[in-house]
């Protein structure tokens, strides 16, 4: 093999730095997600694809799981042979490592209808502002992004999700650039600053071939039998020329030794209930095909995502859908434009912004109580500190759930869903919402406020904090706009429920009440006596005092449902305002408290936020390990239920 793995030696003044890209997607410092590989690789895979779009066609992006066995020793030798010795280097961690490389697993990744990775291969300078080489960006750096404004990511350290796939944190890529239409092999590991005998090494390594007159410049392979065996010994589905014909741009990425927590089957719900949206909008179709699939290869393009949704067993994602696809043209055209919030002042909703009077308005409640999808544009402002406000907006569209309890809102930004933007519940409200924020100021604002792996919006990133005036105010705009319009729709429509806040505060009793509250009065609304007021809903759980925390067990179980899911919120109580809304990652992070599960199995584990799914009437949660000095604000939300056996649901 001519080709081969390539580390540059420490030197004289060189500062040793260890490639920390990784870390960018476990909890962070804005709230971000533990690291999901499945979801992770998804989406840094598809928006990668989706950036590099090369005409008006959809992008088409195949994932393919093999056996665990498929790839055998011999062929990882033969790629990997001379990467080993250092991967066996003690300052690598990698202790489980075998001695010699061994079969295993692997994942292929390909896009097609993509430029490729368009840029001088030999370029070897960071590009100067303006510049763009995907080649330099993907290859010789990390944490620099070549990509332009409105695409899905900026931050650089999405591509080391392909080496964190790998437990040797490794990955080999063959693009074929448009229009140059020529084949190229690389191949990149993230290790550590090891030793391999007497000589230090630094942590990244390139496959490929070193450059004649700069020994640490290494090129690209484009050896058309090292090509051939590529695509030999990993099924890459890419012409690459010759008898198969012309080559075909793109990229396919392999990444050996994969995660076994990345299957198949995972990776077709992830693209499911994430890429809906550019799906359904004919812009990406999606092919997962392998180990433990049923069938073995499942197409989602814009005809059968909702099919696949409901093989999946989630009837209300399938819903979901349903109103996306409503929603990319009827949706658009049926928009309802609320009035503009004021210029110069940050961003909040109000009755004012309602024009509740609107007959048009008004067909749009009586809509909305029947269960149809109804639409609206919010225009905004947003206000960058070195610029003066620009005009923005997006829209919202909602529909009830007549027959079931919804689905937590969707929030989407130029066709990426950010999955964990999660609203507090909407009480009183079973429903669909779907807000999308297309290319503009906001998405552009929005991008700024992600962290790298785009799955929540704060605005203490660095790229938000001090670029933009009102960034928290402009996000709670955005999160709030379902329960907002939810609240003034249904309002509207039907008169004021007096019992809307009885969960919440206890009944009076007779004390205080006036004689005669039974009657009815010119003028005057009817109070109903106490015998008529409703009992409070028994909840299937409580929440108990612990030592230093809290305990959340089973509660009523004769009378209500097992919880199919339990979502629990905590923070520290204030006095005033929302005390989960004033949470801070500094007040505690719930992972390092490590939580007490017996008989659940925990879904999510976020910052403050844990989501477990219980398996008999005796689950328990505990957490301790809060302070002390500071009282605790606990919310537990029954997201789902299912009925006992013998019992009406």
């Amino acid at each position: 093999m001519s080709a081969n793995w390539y580390f540059a030696r420490q030197q004289p003044g060189i500062q040793i730095s260890n490639t920390l890209s990784g870390e960018h997607f476990n909890q962070g410092a804005v709230g971000d997600s533990d690291w999901q590989a499945g979801e992770s690789l998804v989406r840094e895979a598809i928006q990668n694809s989706l950036d590099a779009r090369a005409g008006d066609e959809a992008v088409s992006v195949v994932f393919h799981v093999s056996a665990p066995s498929a790839m055998t020793a011999d062929t990882a030798a033969a790629w990997f042979g001379s990467l080993w010795p250092h991967l066996r280097a003690h300052e690598c961690k990698l202790p489980t490592l075998p001695s010699t490389p061994t079969d295993d697993g692997f994942i292929v990744v390909e896009d097609f209808g993509t430029h490729g990775l368009k840029g001088d291969t030999e370029e070897w300078h960071s590009p100067r502002d303006g510049d763009n080489n995907d080649f330099f960006s993907f290859f010789r750096a990390e944490g620099l992004s070549g990509k332009t404004k409105g695409s899905g990511g900026s931050w650089g350290v999405g591509k080391s999700v392909f080496n964190r796939c790998s437990r040797i944190n490794t990955f080999l890529a063959v693009t074929v650039r448009r229009p140059e239409q020529d084949a190229l092999l690389i191949g990149k590991t993230l290790l550590w600053q090891h030793y391999v005998r007497e000589d230090e090494f630094l942590p990244i390594g390139q496959f490929g071939v070193q450059d004649a007159t700069h020994s640490d410049l290494v090129l690209p392979a484009a050896e058309r039998d090292l090509l051939m065996q590529l695509a030999r010994d990993f099924s890459i589905r890419r012409p690459l020329g010759g008898n198969e014909g012309s080559p075909e741009p793109g990229l396919s990425v392999v990444i050996p030794y994969s995660d076994p927590e990345i299957t198949a089957q995972s990776l077709l719900s992830i693209v499911v209930r994430e890429y809906f949206q550019p799906i359904l909008a004919g812009r990406l179709c999606v092919q997962v095909s392998g180990h433990g699939l049923d069938p073995g290869v499942v197409n989602l393009d814009r005809e059968s995502i909702r099919r696949e949704a409901r093989a999946l067993g989630r009837p209300e994602l399938d819903q979901l859908l349903a109103l996306a696809d409503w929603a990319r043209i009827d949706g658009i055209r049926a928009g309802y434009s609320l009035a503009d919030t004021p210029k110069g002042q940050a961003p909040r909703w109000d009755e004012s912004l309602f024009r509740t009077s609107d007959p048009r308005f008004k067909e749009l409640c009586q809509r909305f109580e029947r269960g149809e999808p109804v639409s609206f544009c919010v225009p905004m402002r947003v206000s960058p500190t070195t610029r003066s406000p620009q005009r923005a907006g997006f829209k919202v569209f909602l529909q009830r759930d007549l027959n079931g309890r919804g689905y937590r809102p969707v929030f989407v930004r130029a066709g990426l869903v950010v999955p964990n933007v999660r609203e507090r519940a909407i009480r009183g409200h079973d429903l669909f919402a779907l807000v999308t924020i297309d290319d503009g100021p906001l998405a552009e604002m929005l991008r700024a406020a992600e962290p790298p792996a785009h799955t929540t919006w704060s605005h203490e990133t660095a790229r938000c904090t001090g670029f933009y005036k009102y960034g928290k105010q402009t996000i709670e705009f955005v999160v709030g706009a379902p329960k907002w319009i939810a609240d003034v729709l249904s309002s509207a429509s039907t008169e004021r429920d007096v019992l809307a806040l009885a969960d919440f505060f206890p009944d009076p009793g007779d004390q205080g009440r006036r004689t005669g509250d039974d009657a009815t009065s010119a003028g005057k609304k009817t109070t109903k006596r106490k015998s008529e007021w409703p009992e409070r809903r028994p909840k299937p759980f409580r929440i108990d005092r612990a030592r230093k925390g809290f305990r959340v067990v089973r509660d009523n179980r004769e009378i209500t449902a097992l919880p199919l899911r339990l979502e629990i919120m905590i923070a520290y109580d204030t006095s005033r305002g929302n005390a989960l809304a004033k949470y801070h990652e500094a007040d505690f992070r719930l992972p390092e408290l490590e939580p007490k599960i017996e008989r659940a199995e925990v879904e999510r584990c976020d910052n403050n936020c844990l989501e477990i799914a219980p398996k008999s009437d005796d689950f328990c949660v505990e957490v301790e390990g809060f302070d002390e000095n500071r009282d605790l604000y606990v919310k537990v939300h029954a997201i789902d239920v299912v009925a006992p056996e013998g019992a009406e649901s």
